[in-house]
């Protein structure tokens, strides 16, 4: 068990330096994207501020515990990248050329191989960095602030990045049978969108659905509550229970969709 996670991690390792090295030959597109993720960024940061220039609170949740949210889900956006997320956006190129066939010869788990093969620093870099900004400058604006809550906060991000990634599973197993992944790719995109809304805003069915379906509203407000000291503990339970069923259920069902791939030499 020890030697597989050490060998899984340097796997990771030199994806990582050989991806880094590709994407500093084109300097100026790494600035451009960084410029963009800011620009996006700061179109959420004054949507917000017009919305609160007229309510107080939404969802019970003020300016500033809110910027944590839109800031925690940049941070986990970059998280995605730096470990899945791209290897996901390439997956369709990959079925529909049967270029797929190299990974299932590969001496390591398919999902592991297709994550690692296009891990970036540099994508959504912009939008981490602004994500850690804006979480910093909300809490510092909290009227009780604790750094107790920070190592919680962290290990819930790690958490919300698990119920991402089990998520993305699950959506990107169809391509087997779609081929061309575009759409899908469009659904994980604004499944991380609406998680910057607080899940106090959801009711009934609604609550229901984008916590045990489309499990968005615990990216970001699970740890979130906890830094600004309004976490409880059915709610931590549940984001982990999630982020362990999805994890579990996407794995599986990757497992078995990879059966209906035809290969290049089939």
């Amino acid at each position: 068990m020890k030697q597989t996670v050490f060998r899984y991690f340097a796997l990771y390792l030199s994806f990582l330096s050989h991806n880094l090295k590709n994407e500093m030959i084109y300097r100026a597109n790494f600035l451009i994207d960084i410029c963009i993720d800011i620009f996006f960024m700061g179109v959420n940061v004054i949507f917000f501020k017009i919305l609160y220039g007229n309510i107080e609170t939404v969802g019970g949740w003020n300016f500033h515990q809110t910027l944590i949210l839109v800031g925690s889900v940049g941070i986990v956006r970059e998280m995605a990248y730096l470990t899945f997320r791209k290897g996901f956006l390439e997956l369709g190129e990959y079925v529909r050329t049967g270029n797929f066939d190299v990974m299932l010869t590969s001496p390591v788990a398919t999902s592991a191989h297709l994550a690692f093969r296009h891990v970036s620093l540099t994508e959504s870099f912009g939008e981490g960095v602004m994500g850690i900004i804006l979480v910093g400058y909300g809490f510092a604006h909290l009227d009780a602030a604790s750094w107790i809550g920070i190592p919680f906060y962290i290990l819930m991000l790690l958490n919300s990045l698990v119920i991402y990634y089990g998520f993305c599973l699950l959506v990107n197993s169809l391509v087997f049978w779609l081929v061309k992944s575009q759409e899908l790719n469009t659904v994980v995109y604004y499944f991380m969108n609406t998680a910057r809304f607080p899940r106090e805003i959801y009711h009934g069915l609604g609550k229901g659905l984008f916590t045990f379906i489309i499990p968005s509203s615990l990216i970001a407000t699970t740890p979130a509550a906890i830094l600004v000291g309004r976490a409880e503990t059915d709610i931590i339970f549940l984001s982990i229970g999630v982020a362990i069923s999805f994890l579990t259920i996407g794995l599986l069902f990757w497992n078995w969709s990879i059966h209906f791939y035809s290969s290049a030499s089939s």
